[in-house]
Protein backbone atom coordinates (compact mmCIF):
# COMPACT_ATOMS: atom_id res chain seq x y z
CA UNK A 1 0.00 0.00 0.00
CA UNK A 2 1.26 3.48 -0.92
CA UNK A 3 1.33 6.21 1.72
CA UNK A 4 1.48 9.17 -0.66
CA UNK A 5 -1.44 11.54 -1.10
CA UNK A 6 -4.17 10.43 -3.51
CA UNK A 7 -6.15 13.22 -5.19
CA UNK A 8 -9.56 12.47 -6.71
CA UNK A 9 -10.85 15.42 -8.70
CA UNK A 10 -13.85 15.54 -11.01
CA UNK A 11 -11.91 17.27 -13.79
CA UNK A 12 -8.44 18.67 -14.59
CA UNK A 13 -9.09 22.28 -15.71
CA UNK A 14 -6.14 24.16 -17.14
CA UNK A 15 -6.67 27.06 -14.75
CA UNK A 16 -5.78 24.77 -11.82
CA UNK A 17 -2.42 23.82 -13.29
CA UNK A 18 -0.39 25.86 -10.80
CA UNK A 19 -1.89 24.43 -7.60
CA UNK A 20 -2.17 20.85 -8.89
CA UNK A 21 1.49 20.82 -9.90
CA UNK A 22 2.41 22.32 -6.51
CA UNK A 23 0.60 19.39 -4.83
CA UNK A 24 2.43 17.00 -7.16
CA UNK A 25 5.81 18.50 -6.19
CA UNK A 26 5.18 18.57 -2.44
CA UNK A 27 3.59 15.14 -2.08
CA UNK A 28 4.63 13.08 -5.11
CA UNK A 29 0.87 12.66 -5.35
CA UNK A 30 -1.19 10.30 -7.45
CA UNK A 31 -4.07 11.97 -9.30
CA UNK A 32 -7.35 10.54 -10.56
CA UNK A 33 -9.55 12.72 -12.77
CA UNK A 34 -12.99 12.50 -14.28
CA UNK A 35 -13.29 13.66 -17.87
CA UNK A 36 -17.04 13.92 -18.31
CA UNK A 37 -19.45 16.50 -16.86
CA UNK A 38 -21.64 15.49 -13.95
CA UNK A 39 -24.73 17.17 -12.54
CA UNK A 40 -23.97 20.75 -11.53
CA UNK A 41 -20.35 20.50 -12.64
CA UNK A 42 -20.41 20.98 -16.39
CA UNK A 43 -16.98 21.14 -17.98
CA UNK A 44 -18.03 22.33 -21.44
CA UNK A 45 -15.80 25.14 -22.65
CA UNK A 46 -13.19 24.62 -19.90
CA UNK A 47 -9.71 23.88 -21.23
CA UNK A 48 -8.14 20.73 -19.81
CA UNK A 49 -4.63 20.24 -18.39
CA UNK A 50 -2.02 18.21 -20.22
CA UNK A 51 -1.59 15.03 -18.15
CA UNK A 52 2.05 14.89 -19.24
CA UNK A 53 2.86 17.65 -16.71
CA UNK A 54 2.38 15.24 -13.79
CA UNK A 55 5.14 13.04 -12.43
CA UNK A 56 2.90 9.99 -12.64
CA UNK A 57 0.25 9.47 -15.34
CA UNK A 58 -3.14 10.31 -13.77
CA UNK A 59 -5.78 7.63 -13.45
CA UNK A 60 -9.37 7.98 -14.58
CA UNK A 61 -12.60 8.28 -12.65
CA UNK A 62 -15.74 7.82 -14.76
CA UNK A 63 -18.44 10.36 -13.93
CA UNK A 64 -21.90 8.92 -14.47
CA UNK A 65 -25.54 9.75 -13.80
CA UNK A 66 -27.46 6.78 -12.39
CA UNK A 67 -31.22 6.43 -12.87
CA UNK A 68 -31.19 9.76 -14.66
CA UNK A 69 -30.56 11.79 -11.51
CA UNK A 70 -27.88 10.45 -9.12
CA UNK A 71 -24.24 11.43 -9.77
CA UNK A 72 -21.81 8.51 -9.52
CA UNK A 73 -18.05 8.12 -9.90
CA UNK A 74 -16.84 4.70 -10.95
CA UNK A 75 -13.30 3.64 -10.14
CA UNK A 76 -12.93 4.97 -6.57
CA UNK A 77 -13.74 1.96 -4.41
CA UNK A 78 -10.44 0.14 -4.95
CA UNK A 79 -8.32 3.15 -3.98
CA UNK A 80 -8.66 2.91 -0.15
CA UNK A 81 -6.78 -0.40 -0.39
CA UNK A 82 -3.86 1.40 -2.07
CA UNK A 83 -3.62 4.79 -0.33
CA UNK A 84 -3.86 6.15 3.22
CA UNK A 85 -4.67 9.83 2.64
CA UNK A 86 -7.15 11.33 0.17
CA UNK A 87 -7.98 14.80 -1.07
CA UNK A 88 -11.22 14.84 -3.05
CA UNK A 89 -12.99 17.64 -4.89
CA UNK A 90 -16.59 18.67 -4.70
CA UNK A 91 -19.31 19.07 -2.13
CA UNK A 92 -22.08 16.71 -1.02
CA UNK A 93 -22.28 13.89 -3.56
CA UNK A 94 -23.96 10.49 -3.37
CA UNK A 95 -20.94 8.89 -5.02
CA UNK A 96 -18.77 9.63 -2.01
CA UNK A 97 -20.87 7.87 0.66
CA UNK A 98 -19.72 4.25 0.05
CA UNK A 99 -16.18 5.53 -0.54
CA UNK A 100 -16.17 7.44 2.76
CA UNK A 101 -17.69 4.49 4.61
CA UNK A 102 -14.93 2.19 3.33
CA UNK A 103 -12.24 4.73 4.23
CA UNK A 104 -13.59 5.01 7.78
CA UNK A 105 -13.66 1.23 8.08
CA UNK A 106 -10.03 0.96 6.93
CA UNK A 107 -8.82 3.95 8.96
CA UNK A 108 -7.99 6.15 5.97
CA UNK A 109 -8.05 9.94 6.14
CA UNK A 110 -10.21 11.87 3.68
CA UNK A 111 -10.14 15.63 3.14
CA UNK A 112 -12.47 17.41 0.73
CA UNK A 113 -12.12 20.66 -1.18
CA UNK A 114 -15.12 22.60 -2.45
CA UNK A 115 -17.54 25.52 -2.21
CA UNK A 116 -19.17 24.44 1.04
CA UNK A 117 -22.74 24.90 2.18
CA UNK A 118 -24.84 28.04 2.41
CA UNK A 119 -28.02 26.23 3.41
CA UNK A 120 -29.33 22.74 4.28
CA UNK A 121 -32.56 22.74 2.29
CA UNK A 122 -32.07 19.34 0.61
CA UNK A 123 -30.92 16.21 2.46
CA UNK A 124 -30.03 18.13 5.68
CA UNK A 125 -29.18 15.02 7.70
CA UNK A 126 -27.15 13.38 4.96
CA UNK A 127 -25.30 16.59 4.18
CA UNK A 128 -24.26 16.95 7.82
CA UNK A 129 -23.17 13.31 7.87
CA UNK A 130 -21.08 13.75 4.73
CA UNK A 131 -19.10 16.69 6.11
CA UNK A 132 -18.73 15.11 9.56
CA UNK A 133 -17.28 11.94 8.09
CA UNK A 134 -14.47 14.00 6.55
CA UNK A 135 -11.22 14.54 8.42
CA UNK A 136 -11.17 18.12 7.19
CA UNK A 137 -12.77 20.36 4.62
CA UNK A 138 -11.08 23.05 2.52
CA UNK A 139 -13.52 25.82 1.65
CA UNK A 140 -12.73 28.65 -0.77
CA UNK A 141 -14.13 31.58 1.19
CA UNK A 142 -14.06 32.92 4.73
CA UNK A 143 -17.73 33.90 4.58
CA UNK A 144 -18.75 30.37 3.65
CA UNK A 145 -16.75 29.04 6.60
CA UNK A 146 -18.62 31.45 8.85
CA UNK A 147 -21.93 30.36 7.37
CA UNK A 148 -21.15 26.64 7.84
CA UNK A 149 -20.19 27.36 11.44
CA UNK A 150 -23.59 29.02 11.90
CA UNK A 151 -25.18 25.86 10.47
CA UNK A 152 -23.56 23.82 13.22
CA UNK A 153 -20.36 22.48 11.66
CA UNK A 154 -17.13 22.33 13.66
CA UNK A 155 -15.06 25.42 12.70
CA UNK A 156 -11.83 23.55 13.52
CA UNK A 157 -12.53 21.16 10.65
CA UNK A 158 -13.11 23.97 8.14
CA UNK A 159 -10.05 25.49 6.47
CA UNK A 160 -10.20 28.53 4.16
CA UNK A 161 -8.00 27.81 1.15
CA UNK A 162 -8.94 30.56 -1.30
CA UNK A 163 -8.50 30.01 -5.02
CA UNK A 164 -5.81 30.74 -7.56
CA UNK A 165 -4.78 30.90 -11.19
CA UNK A 166 -1.01 30.96 -10.65
CA UNK A 167 1.75 31.62 -8.14
CA UNK A 168 0.66 35.22 -7.65
CA UNK A 169 1.03 38.70 -9.11
CA UNK A 170 4.38 39.86 -10.51
CA UNK A 171 4.39 43.69 -10.55
CA UNK A 172 7.75 43.94 -12.29
CA UNK A 173 6.76 41.62 -15.13
CA UNK A 174 3.39 43.34 -15.42
CA UNK A 175 5.01 46.70 -16.13
CA UNK A 176 6.20 45.28 -19.45
CA UNK A 177 2.56 44.88 -20.48
CA UNK A 178 1.89 48.61 -20.80
CA UNK A 179 0.65 49.08 -24.33
CA UNK A 180 -1.43 51.31 -26.58
CA UNK A 181 -3.71 48.44 -27.64
CA UNK A 182 -6.90 50.31 -26.76
CA UNK A 183 -5.75 53.63 -28.16
CA UNK A 184 -4.97 51.92 -31.46
CA UNK A 185 -8.29 50.06 -31.60
CA UNK A 186 -10.63 52.82 -30.40
CA UNK A 187 -8.71 55.88 -31.54
CA UNK A 188 -9.22 57.66 -28.20
CA UNK A 189 -7.73 57.86 -24.71
CA UNK A 190 -10.87 56.95 -22.76
CA UNK A 191 -10.36 54.42 -19.96
CA UNK A 192 -11.18 50.80 -20.80
CA UNK A 193 -13.70 48.76 -18.82
CA UNK A 194 -13.32 45.02 -19.40
CA UNK A 195 -15.43 41.92 -18.93
CA UNK A 196 -13.83 38.50 -19.45
CA UNK A 197 -15.71 35.22 -19.34
CA UNK A 198 -18.41 33.11 -20.93
CA UNK A 199 -21.18 35.17 -22.50
CA UNK A 200 -24.15 33.62 -20.72
CA UNK A 201 -27.40 35.13 -19.47
CA UNK A 202 -26.39 34.70 -15.83
CA UNK A 203 -23.41 37.02 -16.30
CA UNK A 204 -25.81 39.95 -16.96
CA UNK A 205 -23.57 41.59 -19.54
CA UNK A 206 -26.73 43.19 -20.89
CA UNK A 207 -26.73 45.37 -17.75
CA UNK A 208 -23.13 46.38 -18.44
CA UNK A 209 -23.94 47.41 -22.02
CA UNK A 210 -26.98 49.37 -20.86
CA UNK A 211 -24.88 51.11 -18.20
CA UNK A 212 -22.33 52.01 -20.88
CA UNK A 213 -25.10 53.45 -23.06
CA UNK A 214 -26.60 55.61 -20.30
CA UNK A 215 -23.21 56.75 -19.05
CA UNK A 216 -22.31 57.82 -22.58
CA UNK A 217 -25.46 59.94 -22.84
CA UNK A 218 -24.70 61.45 -19.44
CA UNK A 219 -21.18 62.41 -20.49
CA UNK A 220 -19.15 59.68 -18.77
CA UNK A 221 -17.13 58.23 -21.63
CA UNK A 222 -15.15 55.00 -21.55
CA UNK A 223 -14.51 52.08 -23.86
CA UNK A 224 -16.10 48.71 -23.16
CA UNK A 225 -14.14 45.53 -23.95
CA UNK A 226 -15.95 42.17 -23.85
CA UNK A 227 -13.64 39.15 -23.99
CA UNK A 228 -15.23 35.75 -24.43
CA UNK A 229 -17.83 33.85 -26.39
CA UNK A 230 -21.04 32.05 -25.57
CA UNK A 231 -24.75 31.67 -26.29
CA UNK A 232 -25.53 35.36 -25.65
CA UNK A 233 -23.03 36.72 -28.19
CA UNK A 234 -25.54 37.58 -30.95
CA UNK A 235 -28.04 39.17 -28.53
CA UNK A 236 -25.32 41.27 -26.92
CA UNK A 237 -23.94 42.45 -30.25
CA UNK A 238 -27.43 43.51 -31.31
CA UNK A 239 -27.86 45.36 -28.01
CA UNK A 240 -24.50 47.08 -28.48
CA UNK A 241 -25.44 48.28 -31.95
CA UNK A 242 -28.35 50.20 -30.44
CA UNK A 243 -26.18 52.19 -28.02
CA UNK A 244 -25.28 55.85 -28.75
CA UNK A 245 -21.62 55.00 -29.39
CA UNK A 246 -21.41 51.39 -30.64
CA UNK A 247 -17.84 51.95 -31.84
CA UNK A 248 -16.82 52.20 -28.19
CA UNK A 249 -17.67 48.52 -27.59
CA UNK A 250 -15.18 45.87 -28.67
CA UNK A 251 -16.32 42.25 -28.77
CA UNK A 252 -12.85 40.76 -28.67
CA UNK A 253 -14.05 37.16 -28.79
CA UNK A 254 -12.76 34.03 -27.12
CA UNK A 255 -9.14 34.07 -25.98
CA UNK A 256 -7.01 31.47 -24.18
CA UNK A 257 -3.66 33.11 -24.90
CA UNK A 258 -2.48 34.24 -21.45
CA UNK A 259 -0.03 36.73 -22.95
CA UNK A 260 -2.84 38.44 -24.81
CA UNK A 261 -5.22 38.30 -21.84
CA UNK A 262 -2.51 39.83 -19.65
CA UNK A 263 -2.20 42.74 -22.07
CA UNK A 264 -5.97 43.25 -22.23
CA UNK A 265 -6.34 43.21 -18.47
CA UNK A 266 -3.30 45.31 -17.55
CA UNK A 267 -4.30 48.16 -19.85
CA UNK A 268 -7.85 48.29 -18.49
CA UNK A 269 -8.94 50.70 -15.78
CA UNK A 270 -11.67 48.46 -14.39
CA UNK A 271 -13.16 44.97 -14.67
CA UNK A 272 -16.95 44.67 -14.29
CA UNK A 273 -18.79 41.38 -13.86
CA UNK A 274 -22.46 42.20 -13.15
CA UNK A 275 -23.31 38.52 -12.50
CA UNK A 276 -21.17 36.07 -10.57
CA UNK A 277 -17.51 36.97 -10.79
CA UNK A 278 -15.59 33.79 -9.92
CA UNK A 279 -11.94 33.55 -10.94
CA UNK A 280 -12.32 36.56 -13.22
CA UNK A 281 -11.74 38.66 -10.09
CA UNK A 282 -8.47 36.88 -9.39
CA UNK A 283 -7.42 37.11 -13.03
CA UNK A 284 -8.05 40.85 -13.18
CA UNK A 285 -6.36 41.67 -9.86
CA UNK A 286 -3.32 39.59 -10.81
CA UNK A 287 -2.73 42.29 -13.42
CA UNK A 288 -3.61 45.14 -11.08
CA UNK A 289 -7.19 45.73 -12.24
CA UNK A 290 -9.96 46.47 -9.69
CA UNK A 291 -13.30 44.67 -9.93
CA UNK A 292 -16.98 45.56 -9.62
CA UNK A 293 -19.49 42.76 -9.04
CA UNK A 294 -22.67 42.17 -7.04
CA UNK A 295 -22.98 41.70 -3.26
CA UNK A 296 -25.34 38.71 -2.88
CA UNK A 297 -23.38 36.14 -0.86
CA UNK A 298 -25.94 33.39 -1.53
CA UNK A 299 -25.53 33.53 -5.31
CA UNK A 300 -21.95 34.80 -5.63
CA UNK A 301 -18.78 32.78 -6.10
CA UNK A 302 -16.24 32.86 -3.25
CA UNK A 303 -13.71 34.94 -5.18
CA UNK A 304 -15.85 38.03 -4.69
CA UNK A 305 -14.26 38.22 -1.24
CA UNK A 306 -11.15 39.57 -3.00
CA UNK A 307 -13.13 42.76 -3.71
CA UNK A 308 -12.36 45.10 -0.83
CA UNK A 309 -14.67 48.10 -0.96
CA UNK A 310 -12.92 51.21 -2.24
CA UNK A 311 -9.54 49.44 -2.33
CA UNK A 312 -9.69 46.69 -4.95
CA UNK A 313 -13.12 47.47 -6.34
CA UNK A 314 -16.76 47.93 -5.36
CA UNK A 315 -19.84 45.80 -4.74
CA UNK A 316 -23.22 46.89 -6.05
CA UNK A 317 -26.66 45.70 -4.92
CA UNK A 318 -27.43 42.51 -6.84
CA UNK A 319 -29.81 43.07 -9.75
CA UNK A 320 -29.99 46.84 -9.15
CA UNK A 321 -29.16 48.52 -12.46
CA UNK A 322 -29.01 52.02 -10.97
CA UNK A 323 -26.57 50.86 -8.32
CA UNK A 324 -24.39 49.19 -10.95
CA UNK A 325 -24.28 52.52 -12.78
CA UNK A 326 -23.43 54.25 -9.53
CA UNK A 327 -20.55 51.88 -8.79
CA UNK A 328 -18.97 52.20 -12.25
CA UNK A 329 -19.25 55.99 -12.16
CA UNK A 330 -17.93 56.15 -8.59
CA UNK A 331 -14.84 54.14 -9.43
CA UNK A 332 -14.01 55.85 -12.71
CA UNK A 333 -14.48 59.28 -11.14
CA UNK A 334 -12.68 58.49 -7.86
CA UNK A 335 -9.37 59.97 -8.93
CA UNK A 336 -7.34 57.30 -7.15
CA UNK A 337 -3.81 57.03 -8.62
CA UNK A 338 -3.70 54.07 -11.00
CA UNK A 339 -0.44 52.72 -9.59
CA UNK A 340 -1.81 52.83 -6.04
CA UNK A 341 -4.77 50.72 -7.14
CA UNK A 342 -2.46 48.24 -8.87
CA UNK A 343 -0.42 47.77 -5.70
CA UNK A 344 -3.56 47.19 -3.63
CA UNK A 345 -4.69 44.50 -6.08
CA UNK A 346 -1.28 42.83 -6.05
CA UNK A 347 -1.28 42.85 -2.26
CA UNK A 348 -4.62 41.03 -2.10
CA UNK A 349 -3.56 38.40 -4.66
CA UNK A 350 -0.17 37.75 -3.12
CA UNK A 351 -1.62 37.59 0.37
CA UNK A 352 -4.16 34.83 -0.18
CA UNK A 353 -5.33 34.19 -3.73
CA UNK A 354 -2.34 32.28 -5.10
CA UNK A 355 -1.20 28.66 -5.37
CA UNK A 356 1.67 29.16 -2.90
CA UNK A 357 -0.80 30.15 -0.20
CA UNK A 358 -3.04 27.19 -1.07
CA UNK A 359 -0.28 24.60 -0.81
CA UNK A 360 0.87 26.03 2.52
CA UNK A 361 -2.65 25.62 3.90
CA UNK A 362 -2.93 22.07 2.57
CA UNK A 363 0.41 21.16 4.17
CA UNK A 364 -0.55 22.75 7.48
CA UNK A 365 -3.67 20.58 7.65
CA UNK A 366 -2.65 17.29 6.01
CA UNK A 367 0.98 17.44 7.12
Amino acid sequence: MESTLCCIFNYAPLYRRSVYLAIDREYDARFFFGDEPVEGEGTQGIAQMDYGWFRHPPGRIVNRILFGRIPWRSGMMSLPFRFRIFLVSGDFNWAYFPFLALCRLLGRKVYAWGHGLKDLKRYPGLKRLYYRWLDGYFVYGERTRQRMTELGFDPDSLHVIGNSLNEGADPQANRQLSDSIYHVHFGNRFPAVIFCGRLTASKRIDMLIDAYAEHSIEGLRYNLVIVGDGPEMSNLKERAENTPFPSGIWFYGECYDEGRLAELFYNSALCVSPGNVGLTAIHAMTYGVPVITHDDFYTQMPEYEAVEEGRTGLLYRAGDFSDLKRAVRQWLMSGRPREEVRQDCYSVINGRWNSGSQIRIIKSVIG
